[in-house]
């Protein structure tokens, strides 16, 4: 493994703090897509449920480098609300 310390130039300049809301399964390619990843653990557990789905609305807080693709996000049902 190799490990890189990052110039200044090329450093992330900005960071997201946001939430997204839906019901059902949680689309996990949009961390991936969205180079996204949960803010805590409570937001893994409510993200990985048994079968994939879980009842009700649920909020997941999630930390990138990039801007949310809001429009992605809800061709899966799930809304970016922060």
């Amino acid at each position: 493994m190799e490990v890189r310390k990052l110039a200044a130039p090329d450093r992330p300049r900005e960071f997201y703090l946001y939430e997204v809301q839906g019901s059902g399964a949680f689309p996990l390619d949009m961390l991936r897509y969205d180079s996204a990843w949960p803010a805590n653990s409570e937001g893994v557990s409510v993200m990985v449920t048994r079968h994939g789905h879980a009842e009700g609305r649920r909020t997941i807080r999630l930390e990138s480098y990039h801007r949310p693709t809001v429009d992605r996000w809800q061709s899966f049902g799930w809304l970016v609300v922060d």
